[in-house]
């Protein structure tokens, strides 16, 4: 006569490849609680995947057969479409009770903006000690055994890094995102004309708004990449890729930096000698005259900019340096 065997509860961690240290927090601490009561399965533990096996059929088994999902939500996972296919995998077995689905954040993640479909669960923070209590109380209620008394959400928050010192995976930097805006199919050089176009020239042509500066790009406004990215319509993580390059294009530079915003300050480092000038061969008429060529000074020439009454144009440089003198002269004179 043969024992009968019961049948563990199964768990999938659903977590991106650079996240390996965020899944193994959670897989230790529900291994502890449990008391090895419950199969856990997430990619990044040794030996989760067979050497010579099929790893796509080996996750399409583990997710058919996993009672709880839980989806570990970070600013690299959350663009990424395996996330989605394995979310997806199990969204109806989620809808019929045979399975639950539980989103649980970096800390770095704003719970509020989370995509469809996660907005439409509860989602966790994993820094935060009393949700990552409720984590942990759901899935003793939904298993129906387990020890709360063992848990530490301490455990898991020493052991999670921070998301900026986080080495992103080669796989994750060349893995596509799921994009079908107006933009798709646009090289690298072409997105960061889009970005220029619509985001750094656009700020740097209101000199009208003098008072308002503070509020300009290259007096350290804060930007977002992801919002930019949607509000341009660009591809997810275009922003982040890209803005450093366009913005040293009107000689900027960063002054902060993390995962989700930046913030660019001018490089007053940098030498500029550029003055305006009025040029016989180039400019319109002022009025009905010709304006010889003759340089004015710093004082003089902001006065003229001001007036409107002459288009001005400078000895070198770009309409970057004309940029940044006006700033200056703005400092420099006032309105």
């Amino acid at each position: 006569m043969t024992g009968h065997q019961i049948k563990k509860p199964a768990i999938f961690i659903s977590h991106a490849s650079s996240d390996g240290e965020f899944a193994n927090a959670i897989k230790q601490e529900i291994e502890k609680v449990f008391a090895d009561g419950v199969n856990v399965f997430c990619t990044s533990s040794p030996g989760a995947i067979s050497v010579g096996s099929d790893w796509l059929e080996t996750i399409e088994g583990k997710l058919g057969t996993a009672q709880a999902i839980i989806v570990i939500v970070t600013p690299v996972s959350i663009e990424k479409p395996w996330l989605w296919f394995e979310l997806g995998a199990t969204w109806l077995k989620g809808r019929t009770g045979n399975c639950l689905i539980y989103p649980l954040c970096a800390p770095e993640i704003n719970l509020s903006v989370l995509p469809s479909p996660l907005d439409r669960l509860q989602a966790l923070s994993m820094g935060k000690a009393p949700d990552l209590t409720i984590l942990f109380e759901a899935l003793i209620k939904q298993f129906g055994f387990g020890k709360i008394t063992t848990f530490k959400a301490s455990n898991i928050i020493k052991r999670i890094p921070k998301y900026k010192n986080i080495k992103v995976e080669e796989i994750d930097l060349n893995e596509k995102v799921f994009y079908s805006g107006k933009y798709t199919g646009y090289t690298d050089d072409e997105l960061m004309e889009v970005i220029d176009t619509e985001l750094f020239h656009p700020d740097c042509a209101k000199y009208e708004d003098w008072h308002e500066r503070e509020e300009q790009i290259g007096k350290g406004k804060l930007l977002h990449f992801r919002q930019i990215d949607k509000n341009i319509d660009l591809p997810p993580g275009t922003a982040k890729r890209l803005m450093n390059k366009v913005a040293e294009r009107y000689s900027m530079t960063p002054v902060y930096e993390d995962i989700n915003v930046i913030r660019y300050k001018y490089d007053d480092d940098r030498e500029d000698d550029d003055r305006i000038v009025g040029n016989e061969s180039y400019n319109k008429s002022c009025g009905d005259e010709r304006v010889p060529q003759v340089t004015f000074s710093d004082e003089q020439s902001f006065e003229i900019f001001k007036s409107s009454s002459c288009s001005l144009t400078f000895t070198s440089g770009s309409r970057h340096s004309i940029h940044r003198w006006t700033i200056s002269m703005m400092d420099k004179f006032g309105s």
